[in-house]
């Protein structure tokens, strides 16, 4: 037998591991801004990274600066008109005009280039835009065709930035910073409008000489929104931080083939499912509110302010502190809502209060009556810290209802209602501001015809009432106001509370169920 050979063990080696591999230089710029991971108490599996308050920040900035374009005259219309001879309420709804039809593409083109790639596109076109608005010479302005072309240009690539939020605080933040985060982002276009009225109303004011330098200044900030955002944003933080974040990577990595399109584009057929949603419509219907009573009081809002006898060195400031009451009751109320989940029951109050300050604006700011001018101030900001939260909070409820659906569809789908319905508020609004409508009690005359409620309900009378450019509407009160005296109340804030109150007994009659909360939970 021969014999059984001897196996000898062979010793391992202690040879080091080969370094690792240096990342090339186009990896390394390709690397997402990381700074430190903070681990979430309710999963220890995710993470969130404290660059997302720098992309938090960066959205922020450049909604900022394409509101501050929008609004640039608000504070001083006269000077706009001085220096080119035309109304710059004609501005402003070309601008929202633009913001409609760029609603339309926003979600293709986000899920064809991601974000990263849109937010750079979008930012570079707001700087061209700007310079075409301002040219470089700070001395004179450019033609109003250019300026025109300028503003279309930003008003395109407006929907870029406020379209994302949803999209961001689901990629970045946790899931009680996602209301947060979308109220912030959101909210950000009104410090610009507050800027607007700040730097126009103070520094401009009525000298038609100092726009030029004053649009320059704009297309400086808006260099700068587009420099960080080139360098620094990217489309996702390394790891989702949370459940339904992981998913959407899944779903992204694997993506839907054949995909239902209409006219060759994603979203119109995504807009047909989503107001198929249940509680979707509602949702929208608040965040249109919202975005058209704001948007309509800040372009007019140096106009009204006029009509309640503020003093006009105050104007500007008290414009300013609008936006900035809608920026912090939106964050404040969002973070409520991170941690209550009351989405329908916030929202309620807040339509409730902002009712009540619209109703009391609109016997302040009557032809007949007068408030002292504390009363005025008071109110307006009350009502910028509660009809401003509306937005952002039904923004994110949106999102909760429709789940799994597309976030850039949802917010394209809300900007594009609620700006289509500002162009539109914008005119009626303006014509309904020389409207006054008088209610008299049914046991007093009633104005030119004296009609009695026998007579036929609510009578109606159009005179000049000495007023040539104010027309006047008398009306008979209806019975649940049985008033004692006469009052009056201007048109444009009648048109705001009928909107007011159309949505909360649309919204009031909805249920909500809240299907991306019960993934993350």
């Amino acid at each position: 037998v021969a014999p059984r050979p001897r196996v000898v063990a062979r010793p391992a080696t202690s040879l080091p591991p080969p370094p690792p591999r240096r990342p090339s230089l186009v990896t390394q710029r390709r690397r997402p801004l990381v700074l430190h991971a903070k681990p979430i108490a309710a999963a220890d599996k995710y993470t969130l990274y404290e660059s997302r308050w720098a992309h938090l920040f960066m959205l922020s900035f450049l909604a900022f600066v394409s509101d501050w374009v929008c609004f640039a005259t608000a504070a001083n219309p006269g000077a706009f008109s001085s220096a080119t001879g035309r109304d710059p309420a004609e501005i402003i709804d070309l601008f929202l005009l633009c913001n409609v039809a760029s609603c339309f593409l926003f979600t293709d083109i986000a899920k064809a280039f991601g974000l990263q790639r849109v937010m750079v596109a979008a930012s570079v076109l707001m700087t061209a835009g700007c310079f075409l608005r301002s040219g470089i010479d700070p001395s004179t302005l450019p033609d109003y065709d250019m300026i025109r072309l300028g503003t279309a240009l930003v008003g395109f690539s407006q929907p870029f930035f406020q379209c994302s939020p949803p999209l961001l605080s689901a990629t970045w933040f946790g899931v009680r910073e996602r209301a947060t985060a979308t109220a912030t982002a959101l909210n950000a276009n009104q410090l610009g409008i507050a800027a607007a009225f700040v730097v126009g109303g103070l520094v401009v004011g009525d000298d038609a000489s100092k726009l030029p330098s004053y649009f320059l200044d704009i297309s400086a900030a808006s260099l700068v929104a587009c420099a960080l955002t080139c360098v620094f944003f990217r489309s996702r933080p390394p790891t989702p931080p949370t459940a339904s974040a992981q998913r959407a990577v899944e779903k992204a990595q694997n993506p839907t083939e054949d995909e239902p399109r209409l006219f060759g584009l994603r979203y119109p057929r995504l807009l047909i499912d989503l107001l198929q949603v249940e509680g979707f419509n509602p949702s929208l219907g608040a965040f249109v509110c919202s975005i058209g009573v704001t948007n309509v009081i800040s372009a007019f809002a140096a106009e009204a302010l006029q009509r309640a006898e503020c003093p006009p060195a105050e104007l500007a400031v008290v414009g300013a502190a609008f936006q900035v009451a809608i920026v912090l009751g939106g964050v404040l109320v969002g973070g409520y809502v991170d941690e209550t989940r009351t989405f329908k029951r916030t929202t309620l109050v807040c339509l409730m209060v902002a009712t009540a300050c619209v109703a009391s604006l609109g016997l302040a700011e009557g032809f007949d009556q007068h408030f002292p001018n504390f009363v005025v101030v008071g109110v307006l900001l009350l009502l910028g810290g509660f009809i401003g939260p509306v937005q952002p909070i039904n923004a994110e409820l949106a999102v909760e209802v429709a789940y799994p659906a597309d976030e850039n569809a949802i917010e394209a789908t809300q900007q594009l209602s609620g700006n289509l319905a500002s162009a539109l508020l914008v005119p009626l609004y303006q014509f309904l501001a020389g409207v006054d409508v008088t209610f008299v009690p049914s046991d007093a005359p009633h104005g030119p015809l004296g009609l009695s409620k026998a007579a036929g309900g609510f009578a109606r009378a159009v005179t000049a009432a000495g007023r040539p450019d104010v027309t006047t509407i008398t009306l008979i009160d209806p019975e649940f106001l049985d008033v004692e005296r006469a009052f009056d109340m201007r048109g444009d804030d009648i048109l705001l509370l009928l909107l007011l109150v159309g949505t909360i007994g649309f919204f009031s009659r909805a249920d909500f169920d809240l299907r991306r909360s019960a993934v993350d939970d």
